[in-house]
């Protein structure tokens, strides 16, 4: 009998009465974009949540999105939930109900999230809130910390002023709240999740002094400001049963705010109520980690959930934020730092997640490179939901209908190294043809082999290594320092050609630029230039330059026509992470809205918008122009083989999500 690898984290656990088959708890993380205006789950949802189920999660956690108002919103994101119309048409139980059955087929649980973001009437919060300019918030200026931290009551109001709730009102909305947990458990939901934590909702703002300035039973000292929590979490037993378990969303501790000792405080005295602890991190964009925040093997929460389980508590302890590696969740099992481990992106990323943690197959799961595109990936669209490293997200419900299903093994030649040219030979492999992967330069990588050098690619980097070591284990042919050429390929007689030859900076249409640095050759180069540097362009690979001469000691300044600095990262905490890390740099500059007019050896020459000329003296310069897609190249080879296929950014100049979108449908038509 084979033994099994990951014994603690696979173990199963009991929450009173009910059994969960291990430890991982998928959080509340459903792709926004899934399904269009329907009022009920539609088959994409279901798909998605079920997927998380057979994929390893012993709860799945669903959000329970009514607020028919957001429709109307300005957040173009929020506009665009599912939202569920229960309370008008009971029909649209059914599939609420049919969502939580084929979630326990995967003999998992499913938990209700409840995250009311204000106040059944607008006007009121947990305490007096004065009116802001809703302007500075929607332009990213917002930074007034004595308001900040109402932030997303401010935006569901317009920025308009709210009064101190009564003691009526909040009876009202534990007791609505707590029948709406009640209802849910009648569709045969086993638990329910409340979000307390980092100030984002009605419920943490009453957890945090930062936010809670009241003066009666419901603010001040930490038991009364866990008043509310306590409340509703006795409500919800009172109706649901104290076998009914709860979990809870907390921040530990806050900076500025609650503290530790507090919620170790909380935890005893909410044993019999609360019977989860997930451990959030003190903002959002912690809570989302990239590269920008976070690091290998390191967790923000970890050291919180471990203090709290250190302190004799009898709820379970859970840490979320970027927890997917096997051995670390493991590990923290083992040591009792952790009863359960909270993951989201985990279950997006790796379809084969839960088959590989039962054969202990660490090195094989797919990593996450924390672009948070799962999340949203544009505030201007196209409105769907994508995962960069997994192609199938988005369409895993109907793939039967777009890809091909293998007729005969195939010779395949895939032409280029980088990270399309990878993919699709993984893929074609993994579809049994017989494939060989020419590489021109004596590394596989592509534009990955550059993210070796700034500290916050190092999800990038890890990818890339993921590439190289997965082709490694398959009997892909890999031929390195081999350019391929029409007649080289037409003597091997291959059934099917791709072509992933990549892309070419540009230079821009500036005098002088074509002396300056560029994206291939400033990396791993940084100490050949000067201690001034200038870098044209504000792009996000024109942003990541700037901070990684920046990082490595050189006063650095970024000129862009842009109105901010890596417009086209993701918008919702990943560009937000971007600000906070060179926000850090005091050697970091950006002057954003001009036009570089002049480059000479020694300075810089632009103009705002005004027309003003000004000048930045410097030692080096960085010209980004974009990038050129070796189109012309890759259009050459065609017409060798019956079958021809162009990916990557020869086809068009995009970024990881579409080389691995190209290199699936590309291998699976054939």
């Amino acid at each position: 009998m084979s033994q099994c690898h990951y014994k603690h984290l696979l173990a199963p656990i009991k929450i009173g009465n009910m059994v969960l088959k291990n430890r991982f708890v998928s959080s509340n993380a459903l792709p926004h974009f899934l399904q269009g205006p329907e009022p009920y789950p539609t088959e994409p949802v279901i798909h998605h949540m079920t997927s998380c189920a057979r994929n390893g999660a012993a709860v799945v956690t669903f959000a329970d999105w009514t607020n028919v108002k957001q429709r109307t919103s300005f957040n173009e994101d929020g506009r665009r939930f599912p939202m569920f119309s229960l309370d008008s048409d009971p029909s649209v139980e059914n599939y609420i109900c049919q969502l939580a059955d084929q979630v326990h087929y995967y003999n998992s649980r499913i938990s209700l999230a409840i995250m009311p973001f204000s106040a059944p009437d607008p006007e009121y919060d947990v305490c007096d809130v004065p009116a802001v300019n809703m302007s500075d918030i929607t332009s990213g200026n917002f930074r007034d910390k004595n308001h900040g931290d109402y932030m997303m009551g401010i935006m569901i109001r317009g920025g308009k002023a709210a009064k101190q709730l009564s003691h009526e009102q909040i009876r009202e909305i534990i007791e609505a709240q707590a029948q709406r947990i009640k209802k849910y458990q009648t569709y045969g939901f086993d638990l329910c999740t409340l979000h307390f934590a980092y100030r984002a909702t009605l419920f943490s703002r009453f957890i945090s002094p930062r936010t809670n300035h009241r003066t009666d039973e419901y603010g001040g000292s930490i038991e009364h400001r866990a008043r509310f929590l306590l409340e509703l979490c006795a409500r919800i037993k009172q109706l649901c049963g104290t076998d009914f378990p709860i979990e809870v969303q907390i921040t530990a501790q806050e900076e500025g705010g609650t503290t530790l000792d507090e919620t170790i405080q909380l935890a005893k005295m909410a044993e019999g109520l609360i019977d989860i602890f997930q451990f959030r991190a003190d903002t959002a964009n912690l809570n989302h980690p990239t590269g920008y925040n976070s690091e290998l093997h390191k967790y923000s929460t970890l050291d919180d959930c471990a203090a709290v389980k250190a302190s004799g508590t009898k709820i379970l302890c859970e840490p979320i934020g970027g927890y997917q590696d096997l051995d670390d969740a493991e590990d923290i099992i083992a040591s009792g730092k952790a009863d359960l481990i909270g993951a989201a992106r985990a279950f997006f990323v790796d379809p084969d997640y839960d088959q590989k943690a039962k054969e202990g197959r660490n090195e094989d799961v797919l990593p996450c490179i924390r672009c948070n595109k799962c999340h949203v990936p544009s505030l201007t669209g196209n409105w769907l939901s994508i995962c960069s490293v997994n192609p199938e997200i988005g369409i895993a419900h109907k793939l039967d209908k777009l890809t091909r299903p293998v007729v005969r093994k195939k010779k395949v030649a895939v032409i280029g190294g980088g990270p399309a040219g990878m993919r699709a030979a993984l893929f074609c492999s993994e579809r049994g043809h017989s494939v060989t992967l020419y590489e021109a330069s004596d590394k596989l990588g592509g534009q990955l082999k550059l993210m070796d050098y700034p500290t916050f690619k190092w999800p990038l980097r890890n990818y890339r290594e993921y590439l190289i070591r997965q082709l490694l284990k398959t009997d892909v042919t890999i031929k390195l320092n081999t350019k391929a050429t029409s007649g080289m390929l037409e003597t091997k007689r291959y059934d099917a050609i791709i072509l992933a030859l990549g892309a070419e900076p540009k230079v821009p249409p500036i005098p002088g630029a074509e002396r300056c640095w560029n994206l291939f050759t400033v990396f791993g180069n940084e100490e050949k230039l000067g201690r001034r540097c200038v870098v044209i362009g504000g792009s996000e690979s024109g942003t990541e330059a700037g901070l990684y001469l920046a990082e490595n000691g050189h006063d650095t300044t970024v000129l862009t026509r842009g109105a901010i600095l890596a417009p086209e990262a993701t918008p919702i905490h990943y560009r937000e992470t971007i600000q906070e890390f060179y926000e850090a740099l005091p050697n970091f500059h950006a002057i954003c809205q001009v036009n570089t007019t002049r480059i000479e050896e020694d300075y810089v020459e632009y103009s705002d918008q005004s027309g003003k000329v000004s000048r930045i003296e410097c030692d080096s310069v960085v010209a980004l122009g974009g990038m050129n897609p070796l189109q012309e190249q890759a259009m050459a080879l065609y017409g060798i083989a019956e079958e021809t296929y162009m990916i990557g950014d020869c086809f068009e100049v995009g970024d990881i999500h579409t080389c691995n979108r190209g290199a699936y449908f590309a291998s699976h038509q054939i």
